[in-house]
């Protein structure tokens, strides 16, 4: 499993990353799934949780390739975010760091983030409900 540590910085500097991640992401045709690992700014937590579910409900709903993206506040330390990220493939990932809303989410919490680690995974199997708590059929890939 490859784990990249991302320098936090000026704006440019994180789309140069988000390309390069890119690049070393599966070939066309496979899904690409990884974990993002984030630490925000104790102060903004609210305000960086506000961005992320406007960008995230966005992203699932807007974008054909992204298949789901699941966010979740460690419980003993509210600042540590995770992200499960799920793109139908590379193709799907590059599309997705070049979009609007994408976009203003790396801006606006550029200053927010302390530090971002990105984990490429191997999907081994992935199951929801189609309708969530309500249930509904099941649907792995």
């Amino acid at each position: 499993m490859a784990m990249r540590k991302a320098p936090i910085g000026a704006g440019a500097a994180a789309l140069a990353l988000a390309a390069t991640m890119a690049q070393a992401a599966p070939a066309d045709g496979q899904m690409m799934v990884r974990i993002a690992e984030l630490s925000i700014d104790p102060t903004q937590i609210d305000a960086y949780k506000a961005i992320l579910k406007t960008e995230q409900e966005a992203s699932v709903r807007d974008e054909p390739g992204v298949l789901m993206l699941h966010s979740v506040q460690i419980a003993d330390d509210p600042t540590q975010i995770r992200l499960l990220e799920v793109y139908a493939d590379r193709a799907a990932y590059g599309s997705h760091i070049r979009s609007p809303h994408f976009l203003t989410y790396k801006t606006a919490t550029e200053r927010m983030v302390r530090s971002l680690r990105l984990v490429e995974t191997r999907p081994i199997l992935l199951c929801a409900k189609s309708k969530g708590r309500r249930g509904g059929p099941v649907t792995c890939l």
